[in-house]
């Protein structure tokens, strides 16, 4: 099973993107001066974002005001970001709640999560972006299953 079969698994009934055409994704690289990893592409190419647990997008789409490009501009102009730091990774998506998802550009086949407050550090979530969204899932179906008080 493809990766992006097994997110369209694993978040079935969750509202998807329709697939992004190869134009499009080579849009978004050269808006962003940068290539996606290949496998932000694949997933790209098969579902265009998609909104997790309490319709956090998980995945951006790759346009629009919260979209991948527009999110990407916005950290790499913010002065008071880390320029050099958020200028190597491409932020693909969030959990809803601060820290954001993302691929540093010199090692694409880890996925970070990084928040602005954190300046330069990171923590490691996976390999892929399905190790990241799987974790978020659970965390968000652990709080739901909790009984109210």
């Amino acid at each position: 099973m493809s990766l992006a079969e097994q997110v369209l698994e694993l978040f079935r009934g969750f509202p998807f993107g329709a697939p992004a055409t190869l134009e499009e994704i080579q849009r978004a690289e050269q808006d962003l001066g940068e290539s996606l990893s290949p496998t932000l592409r694949d997933l790209y190419l098969s579902f265009n974002g998609f909104c997790g647990p309490t319709n956090a997008r998980f995945f951006w789409p790759l346009f629009g005001p919260e979209g991948l490009v527009r999110s990407n501009q916005v950290l790499r102009s913010r002065e008071e970001l880390p320029h050099e730091f958020v200028s190597s990774c491409v932020f693909f998506g969030d959990g809803g709640v601060g820290p954001m998802w993302a691929v540093k550009l010199e090692t694409p086949d880890t996925v970070i999560l990084w928040d602005a407050r954190w300046g330069k550090e990171y923590e490691v979530v996976g390999k892929t972006p399905l190790d990241a969204w799987s974790q978020g899932k659970s965390d968000y179906d652990e709080i739901a299953d909790e009984p109210v008080a």
